[in-house]
C-alpha cells in the first residue's frame, strides 16, 4: 500500500500516551495501526519486560492484521542500524477474547478454583428461575416472566458489560435507545430510580448467586474476574497496546485492556475506531464523553483518516501505480469536459451573522481570485480581498473528529470581515442547527477565540470531536443547544469541552 502524507506521520510518530485513530471502513486505520508495531518494538521496547499487544475484536480481524504485519516493507519507515536488536518476539497479536480468558485462567489458579464457563443452557435456566423468585416479591411488574425473558437477559448482560456493583449505580444508569422485548415486539423503557430498575436489579443479584453455588460463571463474569487479575500489580502488563475495532467494546473490556496498561514515559495506548457508530449500539466508545470517564482526554490526541481504499488496495504493494494511472485518465477526462464547458460565474450567499446582513456575490469558476457585487445594474470587481482558511468539517448533528489540516482557501472582501482577527471557515456536516439557516453544505465562517456569550453560534471540542452549537447556561452547566427538534442538547460542565471560536458569518451557495 502506498501510505499517504498523513498516514506516514502516524506510522512514524513517537508514542505518547493514549491516542485515536479513527475513520471510516476502509481508510487504512488498521494498516497504519499495524505498520507502527516495527517502529516500537525497535526503539521503544528498551527495558526486557517490555511488550507491545495489538488486540482484535475478532479470528477474522487477528488473520487479517497478521497478515498485514507479515508483510510490512519495514525499511521503508523504520530506520535500521548494526546494533538494532531483534524484539519480534515481544509482539503478541491476540483477539480481545483469548486475552481475557487468559487472565481468567491466572485469577483460578492464583486463587486455587476449579471455576467453569457455564453454557447457554445452564445461564438460561438459572435465570428462568431467578425470574420466578424475584417475581414472586414484585407481583405488581407485569414483565417478571419468561414471556421477557431475552429483554431481562439482556439488561442483566448489560449491568455486567458496565461493571455496576450495586444498585444505587445502575439506577442512575443512562442507557440510550429503547430496550424490546423480542418474542411479542412489546418494548418497556426503564425510567432511572424506578420499582422496575430495582426489580431487574435483584435478578441480577438472584442470578450471580445462584450461578456461585453451582461453581460456574458466565461469559461476563469472565471479564470481570480477568479484570481483577489485571489490576494486580505483578500481573503482565503491556508497554504499547493497540486495539482495533475499539468501537465494538463494552465499558468493561476496556477497563480491563486499560489495566494491562504498563504506562511509562515511552509507552502509548492506541483506540482504532470505525466511525460508523449504527453498526455497534452496544459499543461503549458510541456514547458521549466515553474516552473522559475512562480516564482519557483525547483532546489534541486524534487523527482522522479520509480517503477510502478498498482491501485490494490495502494489501497491495502496486496500489501507488494504480492510483496514479487512474488519476492521470481522471484528469484527462476531466480536461476534456471542462474544454466542453462555457465560460461560467457562480453567484453566492453571503450572511454575516454579527450584524444580520447578506451581500449576493459573484465568483468567476475560471479564476478563483476574482469577485464581483452588483451595484447600480454593473458588476464591479472587488480588489481588497482577503484570504480564509479552510479546513475540515464540523458537525451540525453528533459531534465529528477534529483534524486541523488545510483543505483550502476562500476569498472575501475585507469589509466584510472586519472586526474579526483570526478567522477561518468551516464546511457544515449535519441538520442540527436548520432552524438557524445553518444547513448541511453550508459553510461558517468560525472566529477564533476561547470565551462565548449566551445565544452565540459556538464551534467546541469536546474530546477531540468538534459540533457546532448555540451557547447556553442552565442550571449552573453549560447546555449546547441544537437548532433542531430531533436532537437534544448537549450538557457539559466548563471543564468538559474547550471553546475553538464564535460563528461570524455564513455561506450559502
Amino acid at each position: 500500500m502506498q501510505f499517504s502524507a498523513e498516514q506516514i506521520r502516524i506510522i512514524k510518530s513517537k508514542p505518547n500516551g493514549h491516542r485515536l485513530i479513527k475513520g471510516a471502513e476502509g481508510t487504512g486505520k488498521t494498516t497504519v495501526a499495524t505498520n507502527k508495531i516495527p517502529g516500537l518494538l525497535k526503539h521503544y521496547c528498551i527495558d526486557k519486560t517490555d511488550r507491545v499487544l495489538m488486540v482484535t475484536y475478532n479470528e477474522q480481524a487477528l488473520n487479517y492484521v497478521s497478515y498485514i504485519y507479515d508483510n510490512i516493507e519495514q525499511d521503508k519507515y523504520i530506520q535500521s542500524s548494526f546494533f538494532d536488536e531483534d524484539n519480534s518476539y515481544k509482539l503478541e497479536i491476540k483477539t480481545i477474547d483469548s486475552l481475557i480468558i487468559c487472565y481468567f485462567n491466572d485469577y483460578k489458579k492464583s486463587h486455587n478454583l476449579k471455576l467453569e464457563i457455564a453454557s447457554n443452557i445452564e445461564c438460561e435456566n438459572i435465570l428462568i428461575s431467578a425470574i420466578k423468585i424475584v417475581g414472586k416479591q414484585y407481583k405488581k411488574l407485569k414483565f417478571l416472566n419468561n414471556e421477557y425473558f431475552n429483554f431481562i437477559q439482556e439488561e442483566i448482560n448489560w449491568i455486567k458489560s458496565c461493571n455496576y456493583t450495586n444498585c444505587e449505580e445502575y439506577q442512575i444508569a443512562r442507557r440510550s435507545g429503547k430496550i424490546n422485548n423480542i418474542e411479542n415486539g412489546k418494548v418497556i423503557k426503564l425510567r432511572r430510580n424506578s420499582k422496575q430498575k430495582e426489580a431487574i436489579y435483584e435478578v441480577f443479584k438472584e442470578y450471580n448467586n445462584r450461578l456461585r453455588e453451582s461453581n460456574i460463571v458466565d461469559s461476563q463474569d469472565v471479564i470481570l474476574l480477568a479484570l481483577y487479575e489485571a489490576n494486580k500489580k505483578n500481573c503482565k502488563k503491556y508497554t504499547h497496546i493497540l486495539v482495533d475495532d475499539s468501537q465494538a467494546l463494552t465499558k468493561i473490556q476496556l477497563q480491563f485492556l486499560k489495566a494491562i496498561y504498563n504506562p511509562k514515559i515511552y509507552s502509548s495506548i492506541t483506540f482504532i475506531i470505525d466511525t460508523d457508530a449504527n453498526k455497534y449500539p452496544k459499543g461503549y466508545l458510541t456514547r458521549k464523553k466515553a474516552f473522559m470517564s475512562l480516564g482519557f482526554n483525547m483532546k489534541g490526541k486524534s487523527n482522522s483518516l479520509k480517503k477510502i481504499y478498498n482491501k485490494c488496495d490495502l494489501l497491495n504493494t502496486n496500489t501507488c501505480y494504480t492510483i496514479k494511472k487512474e488519476n492521470k485518465i481522471n484528469n484527462y477526462r476531466k480536461e476534456q469536459d471542462d474544454s466542453k464547458k462555457s465560460y461560467m460565474l457562480d453567484t453566492t450567499k453571503y450572511i454575516d451573522l454579527k450584524r444580520n446582513v447578506s451581500y449576493e456575490f459573484i465568483r468567476d469558476s475560471s479564476s478563483n481570485n476574482e469577485i464581483y457585487i452588483e451595484e447600480d445594474g454593473e458588476e464591479k470587481k472587488i480588489e481588497d480581498l482577503s484570504y480564509i482558511p479552510v479546513y475540515n468539517e464540523i458537525a451540525a448533528g453528533n459531534p465529528i473528529l477534529i483534524n486541523d489540516l488545510l483543505a483550502d482557501n476562500y476569498l472575501l472582501p475585507k469589509s466584510w470581515i472586519r472586526g474579526s482577527s483570526n478567522i477561518f471557515m468551516l464546511k457544515i456536516k449535519g441538520d442540527s442547527m436548520i432552524n438557524k439557516n445553518i444547513n448541511d453544505g453550508d459553510y461558517v465562517l468560525i472566529n477564533k477565540q476561547n470565551f462565548a456569550s449566551i445565544g452565540d453560534i459556538v464551534a467546541v471540542d469536546i474530546e477531540g470531536e468538534a459540533t457546532l452549537k448555540t451557547y447556553k447556561i442552565k442550571d449552573n452547566k453549560i447546555s449546547l443547544m441544537p437548532e433542531n427538534d430531533k436532537y437534544e442538547p448537549i450538557i457539559l460542565d466548563e471543564n468538559e469541552f474547550d471553546i475553538i471560536g464564535i460563528a461570524v458569518g455564513l455561506i450559502k451557495n
